[in-house]
């Protein structure tokens, strides 16, 4: 695998930002003899145009919980996918008054840059958007809200619209920013609901969609309650349950589960190839 480290000026953000982004390379001889054929002129001339995961941070995180926390790295190679990584700040991933507006960022201007600088596919059926928590419910927004640029959609122990409440309850919150000079998150990203039928109503290809809790969580209930929603309305979809926090334990094996569910080619683990047999 190779992992780039990226400082970038983003206009939307109006700053420079953070993104790491895993891409899947040669793998090296498994047996360690020297002789081995590494084949990496036939697998850079063969490869690209890879599916593209843009996976998003919880509160508090940046750009290498994803790495620190979780084997993400060995799982986009042994399921050949690029994985973005961007630096989200408390921002709920949401355009805000104060200017950074990370709506705009995650779903137009960081793809373009992608794009630009790595092999992956533009095609909406290969490009999929993803996260936890805070960064589960901003990818469930972004992906329900811009259909028409994500072929799949998924969120981990989402946060469906909590934050807003918080912070209208409470003098100061880390996301206080992100909402300064809202009212009320009805008829908004953020009532899921609302949400969920304009993402109904859209007229194009409905971005398939994947979201999981564990049942200790403390976000459970509210994804419980969008899941039987969901099914109200007729709105395909999975949702993931199973014994489990909120934490990296659930977080680990649920994107495990993402990468096999996504429409994506998993790598031929087998060797390279076979030691050559000279005397």
């Amino acid at each position: 695998m190779a992992l780039i480290q990226l400082k970038l000026y983003s206009a939307a953000l109006k700053t420079r930002t953070n993104v790491n982004v895993i891409v899947p390379t040669v793998l090296p001889p498994a047996d360690g003899l020297t002789k081995q054929k590494h084949e990496f002129e036939e697998f850079y001339n063969t490869h690209g145009n890879y599916p593209v995961l843009y996976l998003l941070h919880g509160t508090y995180g940046d750009e290498g919980d994803w790495e620190r926390y979780s084997r993400i790295e060995d799982y986009a190679r042994r399921y050949n996918v690029v994985v973005v990584m961007p630096s989200g700040e408390n921002s709920c991933y949401k355009n805000t008054k104060a200017g950074k507006d990370y709506e705009e960022y995650i779903t137009q201007e960081l793809p373009k840059v992608v794009r630009w600088m790595f092999p992956v596919s533009d095609k909406r059926e290969d490009t999929f958007i993803g996260g936890l928590s805070m960064g589960g419910g901003g990818a469930i927004r972004l992906g329900m809200s811009h259909q028409d640029i994500y072929g799949c959609t998924i969120g981990l122990s989402s946060d469906l619209g909590m934050t807003p409440k918080l912070v209208k309850s409470n003098e100061f919150t880390v996301w206080s920013y992100a909402f300064e000079g809202e009212q009320s998150p009805e008829n908004t990203m953020f009532d899921s609901k609302w949400l969920a039928d304009q993402a109904m109503a859209y007229q194009g290809e409905h971005t398939k969609l994947y979201f999981a809790c564990g049942t200790e969580d403390f976000l459970y209930k509210e994804n419980l309650s969008f899941h039987e929603y969901m099914k109200t309305i007729g709105f395909e979809h999975v949702f993931s349950t199973a014994p489990g926090n909120h934490n990296w334990d659930f977080w680990d094996n649920e994107i495990l589960k993402v990468l096999e569910w996504l429409p994506i080619t998993p790598l031929n683990l087998k060797p390279i190839s076979a030691p050559d047999n000279e005397e």
